[in-house]
């Protein structure tokens, strides 16, 4: 199940927690709306308007968990290969990665109110697309577009709580948001399970529109006008930038996701990708610390302070858990276990950590004021790794699905600490003037994971299987007189209640024993991959000295 690499919540979306401040200081030092001087008072309506801000954003949380979710029966459906099927999530994952950067300048050449519009109607709009898709190269085409609207719905509406509210008013307005995108993504596993099970996964996209519709008139009717008139810097755009991150990106998407199938470096095509991404990259950092680049797309200068480069470092190995922990168990649970569970019991499950995460969300600003944001998230990763360690060890073909609640509620913990703890301890700590381009490297780095979990993950899994399953069935042919009397055991008991021929029976028997031995091999792979999770969270771990320490709470 992947999101959301999602939000503060799973998704395309922890990313957004760490936006808060940031985005929104952006136009502060010319716009009417400002964060140097921080509103007198609240909003007229601002209970309305946050209601406004939370379903604009909980659509792509929705969207995010029920993709997951039903990927497997969008396989059937567009007739392509699980390993296909996993492009859905990685192309919006891109698509989202090369987004975040360009929404924020985005929204100060169009002003916050109307670019918050424009992406909810484009999000609803690919969300149709997504739908109606004939083919997965159609449906990859509106992933595209729809990541590139997620983007700037998880950057821009804590930059509107910023923008808008009072200082004292920030916090409980965050919170109530927050708690609106669990919610929204515990709606995306419970309903898009029902929909897909008693209709059709197609429409699963249909509640994009009543969120939409509910989003734009409250925030039309609610959000003030703002006539903003923003830097240079954020009216000019970065287009040498933008091309050659998307030239960069692109290209190591398709390696990742080709480089099994094509023999990696074996396949001509392959080298030429990587050359070209490779050589895209050089040049975007080449270019963005030019002095001929005035207005640059990323400021990788701020990579000298230490703020930043704990942010961008935990950014990238929590967004490979995140992402991947959320697109491998659905799968295990539907496709690999001995009683596979139905989109609706697989909703289920995973709804169990989602509706934690909204029920503890509320505890974790006095946790992080009293802990301290070093200790917050050392504990936080530390509940991610017993997590992924917990659900390795119960992984089995035959594992009954209550065993993975525990699990989940670890996560859970895990990600209603980290992502404002990560935000409180790094990002928000940087100079002012210099906190957009902060928050922004934070998120490029934290989607960039999120991209890679997937394809990793999935890599992983193949190459794992096939090891387990050469040393199963070499294990199969050192014990062969076992393995020769258990087959002819069950090719008489085939024989005896089906009445088929003994060629049949044997035949039927020597079948069974590969389906076993295949869904062990796929069991054991998937359990490396969890425990290659927890690995990535011990080596997070490691990074936490890079952050400054920062004071707590007195009583």
């Amino acid at each position: 199940m992947r999101r959301k690499a999602h939000a503060e919540p799973t998704g395309s979306g922890d990313m957004a927690e760490l936006s808060v401040a940031a985005t929104s200081r952006a136009a502060s030092t010319s716009a009417p709306l400002s964060l140097v001087q921080a509103p007198a008072s609240m909003p007229a309506h601002a209970f309305p308007l946050l209601i406004g801000l939370g379903l604009a954003t909980g659509m792509e949380f929705y969207t995010f968990d029920s993709i997951n979710l039903v990927l497997p029966d969008l396989t059937g459906t567009l007739g392509v290969t699980g390993d296909e099927a996993s492009w859905i999530l990685t192309v919006y994952s891109s698509s989202l990665f090369l987004g975040v950067p360009i929404s924020i300048w985005l929204a100060g050449h169009v002003g916050y109110k109307r670019f918050l519009v424009a992406t909810i109607l484009l999000f609803a709009a690919a969300s149709m697309g997504c739908a109606l898709a004939p083919d997965l190269s159609t449906m990859l085409a509106w992933r595209a577009v729809q990541g590139f609207a997620g983007a700037g719905l998880i950057v821009w509406w804590r930059a509107s709580i910023y923008l808008l509210m009072p200082k004292p008013q920030r916090s409980p307005s965050l919170m109530r948001v927050s708690t609106m995108l669990y919610l929204s993504s515990a709606v995306g596993l419970l309903a898009s399970g029902a929909i897909t099970d008693h209709a059709s996964w197609r429409l699963i996209f249909l509640p994009n529109l009543a969120y939409a519709a509910g989003a734009i008139w409250l925030i039309l009717r609610y959000f003030p006008s703002d006539h903003v008139q923003p830097s240079t810097r954020l009216m000019a755009t970065d287009w040498p930038g933008i091309v050659l991150t998307g030239i960069a990106l692109v290209s190591l998407q398709v390696i990742l996701n080709r480089g099994e199938i094509d023999d990696w470096l074996g396949s001509p095509n392959i080298r030429m990708l990587a050359w070209t991404s490779a050589g895209a990259f050089i040049l975007f950092v080449a270019w963005q610390n030019s002095w001929h680049n005035r207005t640059p797309l990323l400021c990788l200068d701020l990579l000298r302070d230490r703020n930043v480069v704990a942010s961008a470092l935990i950014g990238v190995f929590t967004g490979i858990i995140l992402s991947g922990s959320l697109y491998m168990l659905p799968e295990f649970l539907r496709n690999v276990a001995t009683n596979s569970l139905s989109a609706t019991q697989t909703g289920q499950v995973m709804a169990v950590y989602a509706l934690s995460a909204a029920a503890v969300r509320p505890l974790m600003v006095p946790v992080i004021a009293h802990l301290g944001q070093r200790k917050t998230i050392l504990l936080a990763l530390l509940l991610l790794v017993a997590s992924m360690v917990l659900i390795s060890h119960f992984l089995t073909s035959g594992t009954p699905a209550s065993y993975f609640y525990l699990p989940l509620v670890l996560y859970a913990l895990c990600l209603s600490a980290l992502l404002p703890a990560v935000g409180s301890g790094t990002v928000a700590r940087i100079e002012q003037h210099k906190l957009l381009d902060g928050v922004s490297l934070y998120m490029s780095f934290r989607q960039f994971g999120a991209t890679l979990g997937v394809t990793l993950l999935t890599n992983l899994v193949e190459r794992r299987e096939t090891l387990h399953s050469s040393r199963l069935f070499e294990h199969l042919r050192a014990t062969s007189g076992q393995v020769h009397d258990w087959l002819t055991h069950v090719s008489s008991i085939l024989g005896a209640r089906g009445g088929h021929s003994l060629i049949e029976s044997e035949r039927m028997a020597a079948k069974l024993l590969a389906e076993v031995g295949a869904r062990q091999a796929a069991t054991l792979a998937y359990a490396d991959a969890f425990i290659f999770m927890a690995l990535v969270g011990v080596a997070t771990i490691c990074l936490l000295p890079i952050i400054p320490p920062t004071p707590v709470a007195k009583k």
